[in-house]
This record gives structure tokens, sequence and C-alpha cells, in this order.
């Protein structure tokens, strides 16, 4: 900061204004504790009373380290673009270094620009389209153990069956491997992984307990980072032996100069970031339709006149608004990664808040997609909203990729997968929920789970469309 910001807040002044800016404010909670008690029970439900109560830009005090909660869209900017500068990636990002190393996700711009640029191909128009067509393949192959239950009357557990589809996509993508299958122990492994990345910013367990203490939380982390290790080991080896890199992204990196470390670094970043949020995303999009019939209706008229009997290809897609907008909704509700954290380099001012430099802000994905002020009937699944051409929201009212230059890099298939993935489902299926299902609310780690995840999941009756 120059002499003339120091004197400016000397004077109770904000640098970047020259006014008064207030400071944030928050919940006083208990001595010592603060709020950590209150967050821990339900953190969703925390972060919607925080917005309702506090503003959308509110101050957290936990145990070992708080931060200061934004939902104002003003905001957000303001740390993801207009002062991205300001804005690094913190000490909580030292929780994902025990499985990302230095990779897309944790590095900061200096970096991550060199790897970000080595695998940007992966993600082409024409990638985009191959990778709709093996979620196509992989969803053919699913279908016949869905129509056997259809014909048997039985079920099938929607959590399992789309997060099985989604390990099988991502390793088509990344290493050219089915990872779905059960001996790669794949689907297990990134779920243990990412406990152990919540845990280490909000555990007890984590904070206070040695790490040589064999629980079963530590044995569960050893053994994920063991299934990681192993894939990626095996694939290098035997690429080197024969010569050959590969077409995918594992491939590229190989090609690259980036430091050997990268390709392990990388694949597991994707690995975490990729699968999960495609698998749960497609889940509870199929969900709100089943809660949903005259959506899933709209959904289904729209695939039957575009498409027939035809597969929804990439080329396609464009023709599906209402299918897409389903998408989007979902991702609205059930954002992949529900809150993300950047730390303030320097003092800042944030909506008219006063932000001190060295403050953790935590941008809250989910509470700006359900705030109020920026969305009618903010906890209700109405895809519509997303169709009208007169609503007029602030550009960072809705971010389920993050935004700015570190948006997602594999926003374009994730998008494409989801949407052709909806049309392909709901072209040939209905599902019914058991009694006791037909509303939950989700349990948050990383990403949003069905509550009870993994030993609960959300079983559906199947019901084939043709009869």
């Amino acid at each position: 900061m120059t002499a003339t910001d120091d004197a400016a807040l000397a004077a109770g002044r904000c640098p970047v204004t020259g006014i008064g800016a207030r400071e944030v404010s928050g919940p006083k909670g208990l001595p010592v504790l603060g709020v950590t008690p209150e967050l821990a029970k339900d953190p969703l439900d925390f972060t919607l009373a925080l917005q309702r109560d506090h503003g959308e830009v509110a101050r957290v005090d936990l145990v070992p380290r708080g931060y200061v909660q934004l939902t104002d869209p003003s905001a957000i900017e303001r740390v993801l673009t207009s002062n991205i500068a300001n804005y690094v990636r913190g000490k909580l990002y030292v929780a994902f270094h025990v499985f990302m190393g230095r990779g897309l996700l944790t590095l900061d711009d200096a970096d991550w620009r060199a790897h970000r640029k080595v695998v940007q191909p992966a993600f082409t128009p024409e990638r985009v389209a191959r990778g709709v067509d093996l979620a196509l393949a992989a969803l053919d192959d699913a279908f016949r153990s869905w129509d056997r239950a259809a014909r048997e009357g039985g079920r099938i557990d929607l959590v399992h069956e789309t997060m099985a589809f989604s390990a099988r996509l991502l390793g088509e993508v990344l290493v050219s491997e089915d990872l779905s299958r059960p001996e790669q122990r794949f689907t297990r492994s990134v779920a243990s992984a990412l406990e152990v990345i919540f845990k280490n910013v909000s555990s007890v367990e984590e904070l206070l307990l040695p790490k040589w203490l064999p629980t079963g939380y530590q044995r569960r982390k050893k053994a994920a980072r063991r299934v990681f290790d192993r894939i990626i080991g095996r694939i290098a080896a035997r690429r080197r032996a024969r010569g050959e890199t590969g077409d995918d992204v594992a491939g590229l990196i190989m090609e690259s100069d980036l430091p050997d470390e990268a390709l392990a670094d990388n694949l597991v970043t994707m690995f975490l970031a990729g699968s999960e949020t495609t698998g749960l995303s497609l889940m509870w999009a199929l969900y709100e339709l089943t809660r949903n019939p005259a959506v899933r209706r709209e959904v289904e008229e729209e695939v039957d006149r575009v498409l027939g009997d035809a597969p929804p290809t990439f080329d396609r897609l464009d023709e599906l608004p209402v299918t897409r907008s389903v998408v989007d909704e979902t991702l609205r509700l059930y954002p992949s990664v529900w809150q993300f954290p950047r730390d303030a380099v320097e003092d800042d001012e944030l909506a008219g808040r006063h932000v001190p430099g060295g403050t953790t802000v935590m941008v809250s994905v989910f509470g700006t997609h359900r705030n109020p002020r920026l969305w009618d009937h903010p906890n209700s699944f109405d895809p519509a909203r997303f169709r009208d051409p007169e609503a007029q929201r602030p550009r960072f009212a809705y971010l389920p990729f993050g935004g700015g230059r570190r948006q997602c890099i594999g926003k374009p298939l994730a998008v494409a997968v989801l949407v052709a993935a909806v049309a392909a489902v709901c072209g040939r299926y209905r599902f019914a929920l058991p009694y006791g299902r037909e509303s939950v609310w989700p349990d948050a780690f990383i990403t949003l789970f069905p509550p009870g995840f993994p030993a609960d999941g959300i079983p559906v009756e199947v019901l084939r469309r043709d009869g």
C-alpha cells in the first residue's frame, strides 16, 4: 500500500473510495469457539441465515480461522476480476495440497498460467464433442441394467449410477481408461479425498489428533492417496515403455515442459474437481425432475420433438433450451463447489465494507445462488427463470464454475455432458421416489452430497417411457 492509502485508513476512510467504509459485522457466537458449533451443525443453513441476518458481506468467527462470507455480486466481482491481484489462494488452500500438490487449483496466477496453457487444448469444441460421444456410450452401457430394473420392477441408486457414469467419462477423457470398474476403487477414493480436504480445515480430529494415530480417517486418507498414485504410476510407466504419451489430458502434460510432478498433481486435481461434481450435478438434476413432473414433461416434449430417436450429440445441444435450463437451474440450487476462499493481500473495500489485509474471504456460491435479492423464490426449482429474456441479474449472481480468468477449465465439457445426459435419460425413462425421499437437504463437504452418503443414496423405481 502507498503512504496515501495508509493515511486514508488512519483517517477511517477506505483507500479505494476515499470515504468511510463500515466494518464487517457478524454473529457474536461463543467465547473462544465463536460460531464453530453452529456452523458445524448445518453449514448450508448457517450460510443462508448469516446472509439473512447480517447481510451479503458478513464476518464468521471460527476456530482455528474465521473468514468473511461474500454473497454480494459486486464484492465477488472485485475479488475474482477487478482487483484479482489482491486476492490469493491463501491459507485454507493448504488443505488441498494434501492431494493436489501444485496443480491447476492450488497455484496462483504466475505459476498457474503455464499449467492452464498445457491443459487448455483438451477442452476445445472438438474435444468436447468427443467427450459427449463418450458420455453417451457410457450411458448406453448403464441403460442395460436400468432396463433390467424396469422389467423386474426394481430400483437403481441415482447416486451410485451417476457417480459411476462420471468416473468412467472422466477416466476416458483424462487417461483413456474406465475408472468406474470396482477393482479401481476410484469413486470411493475420490469421496475419501474430498473428506480429507474438508476435514483439514474444519475437523477437530485433523486439528488435534497426531497424524500417526491410525484412526479410520487417517487410514482412508492414506488408502485414497495410494489408489491415485497406483493409477497414475501405472499409466505413466506403460506409456513411457511404449514410447508414446497418448491423445488425452495425461498425454498433453507428459509432452509439456512442466516438471515431472505436474502429471500427478494435475490429474489428481481433475480427478477430484471433475468426478464427483459432474456425477452429483447429474444426480441432482434427475432428482429434481423426478420431484417436479411438470418440468419433466417439458423436457420430454422437447427431446421427443427435437431428437425423436436420435441421440443428443454435441451438434444438437443448442436445440434443447429447456433441457439446458434444467442444467442451469440445477447448478444454481446445487452448485458443484458451494464455496471457495481467497486471502486479501492488502486492505480493500467490498460492497462498502472494510476488509483488512490478511483476511480470508469466502465466496459463497450457495448463498449467492439463493439470495432473495437476486432470485425470485430462490429455494424453488424453476428452470424457466433461465429462459426469461427479460431477466436481468448482475454478472456474478450466477457462478457455478467460479468466475474471471480462473473459471473452471472443464466448464464447456461439464455443461455439454450434463445437457446430453439429461436429454438421453428423459428420452427413455421416468423415475419414482420412495416415500420419505421426496425432499432432501444436502450435506455440505467440498461438494453437495445427498444426506447419509455414502451409506445412503437416493433409490428410485425405474419406468421405461415406452411402457
